[in-house]
């Protein structure tokens, strides 16, 4: 018997609504129990039962003094009474209490936001995201961002606290769960969101970005949000992007790192003009509508926008032109590709010349006869090697001129797979050693004059942070041997990192390159979150066979007999080569959609940007 009362009183007291009315049976019982008490002791009043009953029910939590000896026994039952069910409800009211504050710190409540920024998975491009997004918000609503991982909820708030020191204009929100649980993933309210991110998870082990993603779709319930991922099977992700029509945006960043770095092998500032496109500080790529250049040539159109840089058309079946034909026709339904300073910036458009046919002046602005200068071999020295350099080197072999030579260092015993270098068109040639011969690269670099000295990381055998730790030390010991050289060749060194913060540590009055891995992806991840169909334009321009972002020297476009050149005058002349000029570099400093009317005074010290 007493083990069913014991079983049944715990199930009734288990539910917690329960609890309460038993509490509240009790202290009534007992309120009747102490009037029975009371008569027995002879402590009776005049007063009627409910009266007696209330006093004795207010007793059990307030003890008086008592002025016999017999009241003060009542008093110690009430007493006793008191602690025994006031210090209950008390005890269950905190435990409520405590246990609500600790299922709302675990971050398991619904998101009621909507049009906000839902980001999946955590890695260190979190941080960058998040200032891109505050960036990119200046002139807007103050935007919600909702963090959502398989990370303790706690943990995860204090991380953010701490490595975010400016979130003014940014609202954070975290919430912790399963990011393969479509339940889950539904408290995010991503079906009202602007767009999810779903980032590579580093927190997670054996990360499946397929499985999240087809639950992250799952939740929208049917919603049109664009999901922006990072990827790293192409094969599925290019199964997945053509079932999801055109909601899935995938970023591979391997091969966007590879690309920018074999474009920077070529040109010394890509690295610079790149970072200007996908940083929200200055001017970036922007699409609009203008129904007063229908009709209008895009030499025209691209001449008599005084404010942005025109550069391509989007046409109304989502087909992505970048340097279109000269001649092609701007139709109604067109979109313009453009780089400006903001969204919202003023076309500022010259009308009393915007149907004028274009004259090029030949006489003053024609090219050079020696405006191709030939392009000279290259030698390169490659320090370290991984699969992404694999990636890099077959497609900056494409484009070296022959008798290039290309020297591969690196430690044999941190390297999984070695340089298969078949194909390439150039000079091969290996030294491998077994540890961090200062010796051999001293000699190498005293023996050999090399135009570029890339840095990469043994990503393939160490992780991110002991890979970046071993490519800055090894970017130490070439500065100093390059300072003892007698010879003042021109060496440029390129250093891959994947973390960005690490740039910090290089001293300021060393002139390095960066191809900062968690940067760019950070930064194009943000360019998309905010327009997606930028994805069109950045798969050009980063695909292997697409248009290129190219850094030419002034020799190429310089004018005959001047000594000075107006902006418009180089769009004319990027026109006449099939280009479409978009920026120059002078003396180190870039300068994208400069004003038409700006005049370039030092030419021999200019480099110009195009897009050809």
């Amino acid at each position: 018997m007493k083990s069913f009362i014991k079983y049944h009183l715990e199930n009734f007291i288990a539910r917690k609504s329960n609890f309460v009315y038993f509490l509240l049976a009790i202290s009534i019982l007992s309120a009747l129990v102490m009037i029975g008490v009371k008569n027995v002791f002879g402590i009776v009043n005049d007063k009627s039962f409910l009266d007696q009953w209330w006093d004795s029910l207010t007793k059990i939590i307030n003890l008086g003094n008592g002025e016999n000896f017999s009241e003060r026994v009542v008093n110690f039952l009430y007493w006793g009474l008191s602690v025994a069910f006031s210090g209950t409800i008390i005890a269950f009211l905190a435990a409520k209490v405590s246990n609500f504050i600790a299922n709302f710190n675990k971050g398991k409540s619904t998101i009621i936001d909507s049009n906000h920024y839902v980001i999946i998975g955590w890695n260190t491009n979190i941080f960058q995201i998040f200032d891109e997004i505050r960036t990119a918000n200046l002139n807007q609503s103050k935007p919600t961002i909702l963090c959502f991982n398989g990370m303790d909820n706690i943990e995860m708030r204090a991380i953010i606290d701490l490595e975010i020191s400016n979130s003014k204009n940014l609202r954070i929100v975290t919430r912790s769960g399963d990011i393969y649980s479509v339940s889950d993933l539904m408290r995010t309210n991503a079906k009202n969101a602007k767009v999810v991110i779903i980032l590579d998870d580093s927190i997670k082990e054996q990360y499946n970005v397929e499985t999240t993603i087809l639950a992250a779709k799952k939740s929208l319930s049917g919603n049109k949000v664009p999901i922006v991922v990072q990827f790293s099977n192409e094969e599925n992700i290019k199964v997945l992007t053509e079932l999801m029509d055109n909601q899935l945006f995938p970023i591979h960043k391997n091969n966007i790192i590879s690309n920018v770095t074999s474009q920077a092998i070529r040109n010394k500032h890509i690295s610079t003009v790149v970072l200007d496109f996908l940083d929200y500080d200055g001017d970036e790529i922007y699409f609009l509508k203008e129904q007063a250049l229908e009709g209008v040539t895009f030499k025209q159109a691209m001449l008599n926008l005084n404010s942005v840089m025109l550069i391509g058309i989007i046409t109304n079946d989502d087909k992505v032109s970048l340097n279109p034909d000269k001649n092609y026709i701007i139709k109604a339904d067109d979109t313009l590709i453009i780089i400006a300073e903001d969204d919202d910036e003023d076309l500022d458009i010259n009308h009393n010349k915007l149907h004028d046919d274009v004259l090029f002046n030949t006489t003053s602005i024609a090219p050079n006869s020696n405006s191709n200068p030939s392009v000279q071999p290259k030698s390169i020295l490659v320090l370290g090697w991984s699969k992404l350099g694999q990636q890099i080197f077959d497609k900056t072999v494409k484009f070296l001129e022959e008798q290039s030579k290309v020297c591969f260092m690196y430690r044999s015993d941190l390297v999984l797979d070695k340089p298969i270098t078949e194909h390439y068109n150039a000079e091969v040639s290996f030294i491998e050693t077994d540890s961090n011969d200062h010796e051999r690269l001293t000699n190498c670099l005293m023996d050999h004059n090399f135009d570029v000295v890339l840095i990469l990381g043994y990503d393939d055998y160490y992780s991110a942070e002991v890979s970046d730790t071993i490519s800055m030390m090894q970017n130490l010991s070439v500065k100093s041997i390059l300072s003892k050289k007698k010879t003042t060749y021109p060496t440029r060194i390129i250093l891959q990192l994947n973390d960005g913060s690490k740039k910090d540590l290089i001293s300021e009055n060393q002139e390095n390159e960066f191809i900062v891995s968690d940067l760019l992806s950070s930064l194009l991840i943000t360019q998309l979150a905010d327009n997606p169909k930028l994805w069109y334009v950045f798969e050009e321009l980063f695909s292997n066979n697409g248009l290129k972002i190219n850094i030419k020297h002034s020799n190429n476009y310089s004018p005959l007999n001047k000594e000075v050149i107006r902006v418009e005058d180089l769009l004319i002349l990027a026109l006449l080569k099939d280009e479409t000029f978009i920026g120059y570099i002078e003396n180190d400093q870039c300068y994208l959609n400069p004003e038409k009317s700006k005049i370039i005074n030092d030419l021999p010290n200019t480099e110009f940007i195009i897009i050809g």
